[in-house]
Protein backbone atom coordinates (compact mmCIF):
# COMPACT_ATOMS: atom_id res chain seq x y z
CA UNK A 1 0.00 0.00 0.00
CA UNK A 2 0.96 3.73 -0.55
CA UNK A 3 2.29 6.04 1.59
CA UNK A 4 0.71 8.76 -0.91
CA UNK A 5 -2.62 9.95 0.31
CA UNK A 6 -5.69 10.08 -2.42
CA UNK A 7 -7.00 12.57 -0.71
CA UNK A 8 -6.58 16.45 -1.77
CA UNK A 9 -6.17 18.84 0.69
CA UNK A 10 -9.46 20.20 -0.49
CA UNK A 11 -10.41 17.07 1.21
CA UNK A 12 -8.84 16.88 4.13
CA UNK A 13 -10.11 19.79 5.24
CA UNK A 14 -14.23 18.88 3.87
CA UNK A 15 -13.63 15.66 6.07
CA UNK A 16 -12.90 17.40 8.93
CA UNK A 17 -15.11 19.83 8.66
CA UNK A 18 -17.96 17.21 8.67
CA UNK A 19 -16.43 15.19 11.28
CA UNK A 20 -16.17 18.31 13.51
CA UNK A 21 -19.83 19.74 12.74
CA UNK A 22 -21.13 15.92 12.91
CA UNK A 23 -19.72 15.17 16.58
CA UNK A 24 -20.96 19.01 17.86
CA UNK A 25 -24.67 17.58 16.33
CA UNK A 26 -24.78 14.33 17.96
CA UNK A 27 -22.63 15.05 21.03
CA UNK A 28 -25.61 14.85 23.34
CA UNK A 29 -28.78 13.54 21.01
CA UNK A 30 -28.42 10.07 22.84
CA UNK A 31 -28.28 12.31 26.49
CA UNK A 32 -30.84 15.02 25.51
CA UNK A 33 -33.29 12.45 23.81
CA UNK A 34 -32.94 10.27 27.19
CA UNK A 35 -34.13 13.00 29.85
CA UNK A 36 -30.35 13.10 30.87
CA UNK A 37 -28.98 16.27 29.42
CA UNK A 38 -28.46 17.95 32.91
CA UNK A 39 -24.86 16.15 33.08
CA UNK A 40 -21.83 19.11 32.20
CA UNK A 41 -19.94 17.12 29.21
CA UNK A 42 -16.97 16.66 32.04
CA UNK A 43 -18.61 14.42 33.85
CA UNK A 44 -20.51 12.29 30.34
CA UNK A 45 -17.06 12.00 29.49
CA UNK A 46 -15.66 10.83 32.56
CA UNK A 47 -18.75 7.89 32.60
CA UNK A 48 -17.89 7.35 29.25
CA UNK A 49 -14.18 6.31 30.21
CA UNK A 50 -15.27 4.41 33.04
CA UNK A 51 -17.99 2.54 31.08
CA UNK A 52 -15.01 1.66 28.44
CA UNK A 53 -12.57 0.46 31.70
CA UNK A 54 -14.26 -0.20 34.26
CA UNK A 55 -12.02 -0.02 37.28
CA UNK A 56 -10.06 2.71 36.13
CA UNK A 57 -8.08 5.19 38.59
CA UNK A 58 -8.61 9.09 38.66
CA UNK A 59 -5.36 9.19 37.40
CA UNK A 60 -6.14 6.94 34.45
CA UNK A 61 -9.17 8.75 33.62
CA UNK A 62 -7.02 12.20 33.86
CA UNK A 63 -4.41 10.36 31.21
CA UNK A 64 -7.36 9.27 29.15
CA UNK A 65 -8.75 12.68 28.82
CA UNK A 66 -6.12 14.45 28.93
CA UNK A 67 -7.02 16.50 31.96
CA UNK A 68 -5.64 17.43 35.30
CA UNK A 69 -6.20 14.67 37.82
CA UNK A 70 -7.41 17.19 40.04
CA UNK A 71 -9.83 18.43 37.97
CA UNK A 72 -10.98 14.42 37.37
CA UNK A 73 -11.10 14.04 41.12
CA UNK A 74 -13.71 16.75 41.52
CA UNK A 75 -15.67 15.25 38.43
CA UNK A 76 -15.68 12.13 40.09
CA UNK A 77 -16.89 13.65 43.66
CA UNK A 78 -19.99 15.09 42.06
CA UNK A 79 -20.64 11.57 39.99
CA UNK A 80 -20.23 9.99 43.46
CA UNK A 81 -22.80 12.27 45.15
CA UNK A 82 -25.31 12.00 42.21
CA UNK A 83 -25.15 8.00 42.86
CA UNK A 84 -23.36 7.64 39.40
CA UNK A 85 -20.20 6.22 40.35
CA UNK A 86 -18.92 4.04 43.56
CA UNK A 87 -15.93 3.47 44.85
CA UNK A 88 -14.09 0.26 45.61
CA UNK A 89 -11.01 -0.43 47.12
CA UNK A 90 -8.24 -1.75 44.95
CA UNK A 91 -7.42 -5.40 46.31
CA UNK A 92 -3.61 -4.83 45.60
CA UNK A 93 -3.77 -1.12 47.38
CA UNK A 94 -6.02 -0.67 50.30
CA UNK A 95 -4.71 2.61 50.09
CA UNK A 96 -6.21 3.80 46.31
CA UNK A 97 -9.59 2.75 44.90
CA UNK A 98 -11.01 2.07 41.46
CA UNK A 99 -14.17 3.82 40.06
CA UNK A 100 -17.09 1.89 38.75
CA UNK A 101 -20.72 2.87 37.32
CA UNK A 102 -23.50 2.49 39.55
CA UNK A 103 -26.84 0.28 38.27
CA UNK A 104 -28.08 3.80 37.67
CA UNK A 105 -25.39 4.64 35.44
CA UNK A 106 -25.44 1.56 33.71
CA UNK A 107 -29.46 2.16 32.80
CA UNK A 108 -28.47 5.55 31.91
CA UNK A 109 -25.99 4.17 29.24
CA UNK A 110 -28.59 1.97 27.81
CA UNK A 111 -31.35 4.24 27.42
CA UNK A 112 -29.05 6.70 25.52
CA UNK A 113 -27.90 3.84 23.55
CA UNK A 114 -31.45 3.17 22.64
CA UNK A 115 -31.99 6.69 22.08
CA UNK A 116 -29.30 6.40 19.69
CA UNK A 117 -30.09 3.14 18.10
CA UNK A 118 -34.20 4.69 17.91
CA UNK A 119 -32.62 8.20 16.23
CA UNK A 120 -30.91 6.19 13.84
CA UNK A 121 -33.36 3.72 13.02
CA UNK A 122 -35.29 7.03 12.09
CA UNK A 123 -32.65 8.67 10.36
CA UNK A 124 -32.06 5.51 7.70
CA UNK A 125 -35.80 4.51 7.48
CA UNK A 126 -35.93 8.13 6.08
CA UNK A 127 -32.91 8.04 3.40
CA UNK A 128 -32.48 6.95 0.14
CA UNK A 129 -31.64 2.92 0.42
CA UNK A 130 -28.72 3.51 -1.41
CA UNK A 131 -27.50 6.26 0.78
CA UNK A 132 -29.15 4.25 3.32
CA UNK A 133 -26.54 1.53 2.61
CA UNK A 134 -23.16 3.58 2.27
CA UNK A 135 -23.52 5.33 5.82
CA UNK A 136 -24.09 1.41 7.28
CA UNK A 137 -21.02 0.17 5.11
CA UNK A 138 -19.42 3.73 5.97
CA UNK A 139 -19.90 2.46 9.77
CA UNK A 140 -16.07 0.81 10.43
CA UNK A 141 -14.31 4.03 8.50
CA UNK A 142 -16.31 6.12 11.22
CA UNK A 143 -15.05 4.04 13.47
CA UNK A 144 -10.98 4.32 12.57
CA UNK A 145 -11.99 8.60 12.99
CA UNK A 146 -13.53 7.65 16.35
CA UNK A 147 -9.87 6.07 17.65
CA UNK A 148 -7.63 9.42 16.57
CA UNK A 149 -4.94 10.10 19.22
CA UNK A 150 -6.15 12.06 22.03
CA UNK A 151 -3.15 12.62 23.48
Amino acid sequence: MSNKSVATDDDVQRLAHTARSVVWALRRFGEKEAGLSRLPHSEIEVLRVIEEHPGSTVSEIARALNLQSSNVSTTVRRLVDQGLLEKRSDPSDGRSFRLHQTPVATHNNQKIDQMWADGIRSLLAGMDPDDAAKLVDAAPLLARLGSMPTD
